[in-house]
């Protein structure tokens, strides 16, 4: 009898051990990726750790992971759909900016943003474009020292070039060469401060209108991607008739100036919301601040490759 209740008390003993070793309403943590290894589904996000409540992360934006996420099924559904929407946007982007002066600054303002690329993804995408466009094909370069020596009546460049040259020992054509490649890539590099130059004149123009400068920002990014994509588009008219002062180059660079004033005047009355009149007189002021930001950003990089050279 007294050898059964020993053993009942021990037992006692060993619940309440037990209860004490592992206390109630403390579960155990479990790893994410341990439970995807196991088949199930966390109920933390991978990526930052939040709570999920539903498909998607409220965090982050990450999908929650599941096991089917590992076939080759559903790798290559995704993979066809990441491509489809990313050709859309470009599509959308590419069409509104071309063909609607001020809207996807409006959209962007607006917060209606998911739909279109970023502004400063798409005019760093078309910069680089129109560099390679007009820096592959050595007769349409609008990067090439040469072409300035040849065209300079005065011959001072072309002294220049000799007396640099024999000062390093090279051929003279091998230090322009080694000038325009400085030249396009700083070109390349150029984007950003152009970009901000023309928002600094947009600030400067409407510095009555209580805007943020990054409405400005947005605005010059979008018509400088204008800009440079209708040049780019212009690649094979240079292609036929060549980059050279005078004649129907002459006609070329006015009908694209032209353009250029007519999408920002509907760009100005589409974002800024102006009379017409003072639109017009806007546009042009806006125009002129617009050449002189690309004149320095040109003219600039090429003193600055002459000066990397040269020294």
């Amino acid at each position: 009898m007294a050898s059964a209740m020993k053993v009942s008390e021990d037992i006692i003993e060993g619940g309440m051990g037990a209860v004490r070793a592992e206390p109630a309403g403390e579960p155990t943590a479990v790893e994410p990726d341990v439970a995807m290894c196991d088949g199930e589904v966390s109920s933390s996000c991978p990526n930052c750790g939040e709570e999920l409540a539903g498909e998607y992360c409220h965090g982050c934006g990450e999908k929650r992971p599941e096991a089917r996420d590992l076939t080759v099924r559903h790798f290559v559904q995704d993979a066809a759909k990441e491509l489809t929407s990313l050709d859309s946007k470009l599509f959308r982007t590419l069409l509104a900016l071309l063909f609607r002066p001020g809207f996807l600054t409006l959209e962007w303002i607006r917060g209606r943003r998911g739909h279109y690329l970023k502004p400063l993804n798409l005019c760093l995408g078309i910069f680089a474009v129109g560099i390679f466009a007009y820096s592959a094909y050595k007769p349409v370069s609008m990067y090439d020292m040469s072409k300035i020596v040849e065209q300079d009546k005065t011959g001072v460049f072309k002294e220049m070039i000799n007396r640099q040259a024999a000062k390093k020992r090279m051929e003279p054509q091998a230090l322009l060469d080694e000038i325009s490649e400085k030249w396009q890539r700083f070109m390349s590099v150029s984007p950003l401060v152009f970009v901000v130059s023309f928002a600094l004149v947009l600030q400067f123009v409407f510095v009555l209108s209580r805007r943020y400068f990054v409405e400005h920002l947005v605005f010059s990014m979008h018509f400088v991607s204008f800009s440079m994509l209708t040049v780019t588009l212009m690649w094979p008219i240079y292609f036929l008739i060549g980059i050279k002062p005078g004649g129907i180059n002459m006609v070329v660079a006015v009908f694209k100036w032209l353009l250029d004033i007519v999408y920002m005047f509907f760009a100005v009355r589409a974002v800024y919301r102006l009379g017409t009149a003072r639109t017009f007189i806007v546009s042009l002021l806006l125009i002129v601040g617009y050449f002189v930001s690309y004149l320095l950003v040109f003219i600039g990089s090429l003193v600055a490759a002459i000066l990397v050279v040269v020294k």
